[in-house]
């Protein structure tokens, strides 16, 4: 199933990437999201899913980091779990986007733990 899902994402220049190896995800709606950007002094990478009803952001913090996350309105995403990456270089829709690149490397989990509770 795995395989046939990676394929299809191929193809419209998508990856399906297995987390908690190099990085795992935090997971928050958009509009709390950006909040938390705006309080960060260093953000990572943030991936943009705009196809749910509400979209969401996808912060790349360093692997292990969602073993002990338990901060409310966000979902850790560690071991076992997967995201869908967009190509390096896009940066809006249609489909999944970075909203700062790749090349911006991990944010903190600390500090995204603390701009997301003073965003709530």
């Amino acid at each position: 199933m795995i395989n046939e899902v990676e394929d299809m994402l191929t193809a419209a220049g998508l990856r399906l990437v297995s987390v908690g190896v190099e990085w795992d995800t935090v997971k928050v709606e958009r509009h709390l999201g950006v909040r938390a950007i705006e309080l960060l002094e260093e953000p990572g990478a943030v991936v943009v899913d705009p196809t749910r009803p509400e979209p969401v952001l996808y912060f790349l913090v360093p692997a292990g980091s969602a073993a002990h996350w338990d901060v409310p309105e966000t979902d850790a995403l560690g071991s076992n779990s997967y995201v869908v990456l967009p190509p390096g270089n896009r940066d809006s829709p249609p489909g999944p986007y970075w909203l700062i690149p790749r090349q911006h490397g991990l944010t903190a989990a600390a500090a995204l733990r603390q701009a997301l509770e003073a965003a709530q």
